[in-house]
């Protein structure tokens, strides 16, 4: 069964309306619920949900009771969160050659480490990872 890493950008487009390449982002879902596809995530993709969608309330594009609604949707998905512990040489790495945040970095090493792909919506990071790691996939292709 194929399995990859997702991360917060993807995510978010199964709650916000408004996100472009949110119906992409349905489809690996779909695809997830079918038992299709296995999905993925570092232990922080739960804060960085939780944070995003705080934010998308405080900007008016959720109501606030419709992120109690999305985070207990995303917790019951049952995607399995991997600890990120023993990556931290490699997420400094990924930090320092892309230079991109901690976040970022926890994602491309969780999948480096998984030996699978890493599945983002995030255009920077994809933007500036693409030329060397062609195991991270851009929502748009898929």
């Amino acid at each position: 069964m194929n399995r990859s890493v997702i991360d917060a950008s993807l995510v978010l487009k199964w709650y916000l309306s408004d996100e472009e390449f949110g119906e992409n982002s349905l489809r690996l879902l779909q695809q997830y619920l079918e038992d299709k596809i296995e999905l993925l995530g570092p232990t922080l993709l739960e804060y960085e949900i939780l944070n995003a969608l705080v934010y998308a309330q405080r900007k008016g594009r959720i109501d606030p009771e419709n992120i109690s609604l999305a985070l207990e949707g995303f917790f019951d998905l049952g995607i399995e969160s991997a600890p990120i512990t023993n990556l931290s040489p490699r997420i400094l790495f990924f930090c320092q050659t892309y230079k991109c945040s901690a976040y970022d970095s926890s994602y491309l090493a969780l999948a480096e480490a998984e030996g699978i792909d890493l599945i983002t919506a995030d255009r920077k990071l994809f933007a500036t990872v693409k030329t060397d790691l062609k195991w991270v996939k851009w929502i748009g292709d898929l």
